[in-house]
Protein backbone atom coordinates (compact mmCIF):
# COMPACT_ATOMS: atom_id res chain seq x y z
CA UNK A 1 0.00 0.00 0.00
CA UNK A 2 2.97 2.34 0.49
CA UNK A 3 4.54 1.50 -2.86
CA UNK A 4 3.72 0.79 -6.47
CA UNK A 5 5.08 -1.72 -8.97
CA UNK A 6 6.79 -0.85 -12.21
CA UNK A 7 3.36 -1.11 -13.88
CA UNK A 8 2.08 1.62 -11.55
CA UNK A 9 4.69 3.99 -12.94
CA UNK A 10 2.51 4.42 -16.03
CA UNK A 11 -0.45 5.43 -13.87
CA UNK A 12 1.34 8.31 -12.13
CA UNK A 13 -0.54 11.55 -12.79
CA UNK A 14 2.25 13.87 -11.61
CA UNK A 15 6.02 13.72 -11.55
CA UNK A 16 7.09 12.87 -7.99
CA UNK A 17 9.53 15.28 -6.37
CA UNK A 18 11.48 12.46 -4.71
CA UNK A 19 11.28 8.83 -5.76
CA UNK A 20 12.91 5.59 -4.61
CA UNK A 21 13.25 2.76 -7.13
CA UNK A 22 13.97 -0.65 -5.62
CA UNK A 23 15.64 -3.20 -7.88
CA UNK A 24 18.83 -3.89 -9.79
CA UNK A 25 17.55 -5.12 -13.15
CA UNK A 26 16.92 -3.35 -16.40
CA UNK A 27 13.38 -2.29 -15.42
CA UNK A 28 14.57 -0.58 -12.22
CA UNK A 29 17.53 1.05 -13.98
CA UNK A 30 15.35 2.28 -16.84
CA UNK A 31 12.72 3.74 -14.50
CA UNK A 32 15.39 5.46 -12.39
CA UNK A 33 16.94 6.98 -15.51
CA UNK A 34 13.62 8.19 -16.91
CA UNK A 35 12.51 9.73 -13.61
CA UNK A 36 15.84 11.49 -13.14
CA UNK A 37 15.76 12.80 -16.72
CA UNK A 38 12.28 14.20 -16.08
CA UNK A 39 13.57 16.06 -13.02
CA UNK A 40 12.73 13.87 -10.03
CA UNK A 41 15.23 13.43 -7.21
CA UNK A 42 15.93 9.74 -7.74
CA UNK A 43 17.32 7.07 -5.43
CA UNK A 44 18.07 3.52 -6.59
CA UNK A 45 18.14 0.78 -3.94
CA UNK A 46 20.07 -2.39 -4.83
CA UNK A 47 20.59 -5.46 -2.63
CA UNK A 48 24.20 -6.04 -3.70
CA UNK A 49 27.06 -3.77 -4.80
CA UNK A 50 25.61 -2.51 -8.09
CA UNK A 51 22.78 -2.75 -10.59
CA UNK A 52 22.80 -5.01 -13.66
CA UNK A 53 25.25 -7.48 -12.12
CA UNK A 54 24.42 -10.06 -14.79
CA UNK A 55 26.10 -7.98 -17.48
CA UNK A 56 29.79 -7.88 -18.27
CA UNK A 57 31.65 -5.97 -15.52
CA UNK A 58 32.80 -3.25 -17.92
CA UNK A 59 29.22 -2.56 -18.99
CA UNK A 60 27.70 -2.67 -15.50
CA UNK A 61 30.52 -0.51 -14.08
CA UNK A 62 30.10 2.05 -16.87
CA UNK A 63 26.34 2.10 -16.32
CA UNK A 64 26.88 2.56 -12.59
CA UNK A 65 29.24 5.50 -13.18
CA UNK A 66 26.82 7.11 -15.64
CA UNK A 67 23.87 6.84 -13.25
CA UNK A 68 25.94 8.53 -10.56
CA UNK A 69 27.08 11.22 -13.01
CA UNK A 70 23.44 11.94 -13.81
CA UNK A 71 22.73 12.39 -10.11
CA UNK A 72 20.99 9.12 -9.27
CA UNK A 73 21.93 8.25 -5.70
CA UNK A 74 22.59 4.52 -5.36
CA UNK A 75 22.10 2.74 -2.05
CA UNK A 76 24.31 -0.34 -2.20
CA UNK A 77 24.52 -3.60 -0.26
CA UNK A 78 21.16 -2.90 1.36
CA UNK A 79 19.80 -6.46 1.40
CA UNK A 80 16.53 -4.87 0.31
CA UNK A 81 13.73 -2.96 1.98
CA UNK A 82 12.72 -3.77 5.54
CA UNK A 83 9.60 -1.61 5.62
CA UNK A 84 7.99 1.55 4.30
CA UNK A 85 6.16 3.94 6.61
CA UNK A 86 3.89 6.77 5.55
CA UNK A 87 2.55 9.82 7.37
CA UNK A 88 -0.24 10.02 4.81
CA UNK A 89 1.73 12.28 2.49
CA UNK A 90 5.42 11.36 2.50
CA UNK A 91 7.09 8.02 3.03
CA UNK A 92 10.18 6.79 4.86
CA UNK A 93 11.95 3.77 3.41
CA UNK A 94 13.83 1.64 5.95
CA UNK A 95 16.51 -0.56 4.42
CA UNK A 96 17.63 -3.88 5.87
CA UNK A 97 21.18 -2.57 6.33
CA UNK A 98 19.93 0.11 8.75
CA UNK A 99 19.85 3.06 6.34
CA UNK A 100 16.69 5.05 5.78
CA UNK A 101 15.46 7.39 3.08
CA UNK A 102 13.04 10.09 4.24
CA UNK A 103 10.67 12.50 2.51
CA UNK A 104 9.82 10.17 -0.37
CA UNK A 105 6.78 10.83 -2.57
CA UNK A 106 6.74 7.52 -4.47
CA UNK A 107 8.39 4.13 -3.93
CA UNK A 108 8.55 1.88 -6.98
CA UNK A 109 9.26 -1.82 -6.46
CA UNK A 110 10.90 -3.20 -9.59
CA UNK A 111 12.55 -6.46 -8.55
CA UNK A 112 12.17 -7.99 -12.00
CA UNK A 113 9.75 -10.27 -13.75
CA UNK A 114 9.27 -13.99 -13.85
CA UNK A 115 8.15 -15.78 -16.99
CA UNK A 116 4.44 -16.52 -17.22
CA UNK A 117 4.72 -19.98 -18.77
CA UNK A 118 3.01 -22.25 -16.23
CA UNK A 119 -0.11 -22.77 -18.37
CA UNK A 120 2.01 -23.91 -21.30
CA UNK A 121 2.73 -27.19 -19.48
CA UNK A 122 6.23 -27.29 -20.92
CA UNK A 123 7.06 -30.44 -18.97
CA UNK A 124 4.39 -32.34 -20.91
CA UNK A 125 6.07 -31.27 -24.15
CA UNK A 126 9.51 -32.20 -22.82
CA UNK A 127 10.82 -28.63 -22.96
CA UNK A 128 13.57 -28.04 -20.40
CA UNK A 129 13.37 -25.05 -18.06
CA UNK A 130 15.87 -23.31 -15.81
CA UNK A 131 15.59 -21.96 -12.27
CA UNK A 132 12.74 -19.50 -12.01
CA UNK A 133 10.79 -21.15 -14.84
CA UNK A 134 12.82 -19.67 -17.69
CA UNK A 135 12.89 -21.71 -20.89
CA UNK A 136 16.31 -23.14 -21.74
CA UNK A 137 17.44 -22.19 -25.26
CA UNK A 138 20.62 -22.25 -27.31
CA UNK A 139 22.18 -19.34 -29.21
CA UNK A 140 19.57 -19.78 -31.97
CA UNK A 141 16.61 -19.60 -29.53
CA UNK A 142 15.95 -23.33 -30.00
CA UNK A 143 14.75 -25.38 -27.05
CA UNK A 144 15.78 -29.00 -26.54
CA UNK A 145 12.65 -30.08 -28.48
CA UNK A 146 12.99 -29.92 -32.26
CA UNK A 147 10.93 -27.18 -33.89
CA UNK A 148 10.15 -25.46 -30.58
CA UNK A 149 11.66 -22.00 -30.11
CA UNK A 150 11.45 -19.47 -27.28
CA UNK A 151 12.12 -15.73 -27.45
CA UNK A 152 12.10 -12.74 -25.14
CA UNK A 153 11.68 -12.49 -21.40
CA UNK A 154 10.70 -16.16 -21.00
CA UNK A 155 14.32 -17.12 -21.72
CA UNK A 156 15.77 -15.00 -18.92
CA UNK A 157 18.59 -13.64 -21.05
CA UNK A 158 19.69 -10.03 -21.12
CA UNK A 159 18.17 -8.23 -24.06
CA UNK A 160 20.56 -5.81 -25.73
Amino acid sequence: ENCITSDGFFELEHLPRKVVVVGAGYIAVELAGVLKALGAETKLVVRKEKAMRGLDDYISDTLDEEMQRQGIEIYRNTNGVERIESDGKLKTVYLKNGEKIEGVDVVIMAPGRLPNVAKLELRNAGVKTLDGGYIKTNEYSETNVGGVYALGDVCGKVEL
